[in-house]
């Protein structure tokens, strides 16, 4: 069976990787490549949602390559159901990845512009938004999540340049160690 050698990358593997790690929802499988440590969410019926989908498709020049396309839909309407899509009961910045059989692929096809059919289709799937809360990464990779966006009316000051802030986190390496803030401070 084929490896993914970069899935952290969110590069499409191969149609002969090992299926036996996955889990079925319906007739689509998935499996989890990445997600944070305490799960925000997860995605439920009526849940306005945000995905990143990567996939081999065909490009505007008609060759074959990696596509990236960002999906907004409501779970349990449009194009995303309950279940049975391995996208339901998915955490804020949650990534799968996702093997579609061909018999039912047609409806990925459709809101997937460029996807290739196949035996098997392979999607990586990352959610970004949940309702009001949403995942952001910085160009050094750290990834934050908004849990609770602030209102306007509740700030009596907006930061400027020259504030000093001071922040609480938590997080998990990549190795799985976890650290936080105050550890730093005591």
């Amino acid at each position: 069976a084929g490896e993914n050698e970069n899935s952290k990358n969110g590069e499409v593997v191969d149609n002969e990787e090992d299926l036996s790690e996955y889990s079925a929802d319906g007739e689509v499988l998935y499996k989890t490549l990445w997600k944070l440590k305490d799960c925000a969410g997860p995605a439920q019926d009526g849940d306005d949602v945000t995905m990143i989908m990567k996939y081999e498709g065909l490009m505007a020049n008609g060759t074959h390559g990696q596509m990236e396309h960002t999906l907004t839909a409501k779970i349990g309407k449009e194009s995303i159901r309950s279940a049975g899509d391995g996208l339901y009961r998915m955490c804020l910045g949650e990534q799968r990845r996702l093997v579609i059989p061909q018999h039912v692929s047609h409806k990925y096809r459709e809101i997937l512009p460029g996807l290739l059919p196949g035996d098997n289709t392979v999607i990586d799937v990352e959610m970004i938004i949940i309702k009001k809360m949403s995942l952001h990464k910085s160009v050094s990779g750290l990834v934050m999540a908004m849990l609770e966006p602030v209102q306007d009316e509740f700030c009596s000051r907006t930061v400027i340049v020259g504030d000093t802030l001071y922040v609480e986190y938590e997080g998990t390496l990549e190795d799985g160690t976890v650290f936080d803030s105050s550890t730093l401070s005591g």
